[in-house]
């Protein structure tokens, strides 16, 4: 298992291709709080934490806005290859 912690010159991100509505962002979210009214949009951009297999799904985290507090975000699950396109970008230091 290699996740994006562990590339060290680059970040990937992964762009939401669908909507994921109030419920099923709170079904899906793996944080122990979920904001209220919290939804993910189409074209929204998260960062992998982890992947899982051969690409065979991705844990993503979200924030509002896109920025938040070092180790901190909104939303953080488990998205499949069919729900994100991934992309690399430099890290920022």
């Amino acid at each position: 298992m290699r996740d994006a912690a562990e590339m060290m010159t680059a970040v990937t991100t992964a762009r939401l291709n669908r909507e994921l509505d109030e419920r099923e962002c709170k079904r899906r979210n793996a944080l122990s709080q979920t904001s209220p009214g919290y939804v993910l949009r189409a074209g929204d951009v998260g960062t992998v934490v982890e992947t899982f297999g051969p690409g065979e799904a991705f844990l993503v985290e979200f924030s509002k806005n896109g920025k938040a507090a070092k180790g901190e975000c909104d939303w953080m699950g488990v998205l499949y290859p069919t729900e994100i396109e991934l992309a690399s970008s430099p890290e920022k230091g």
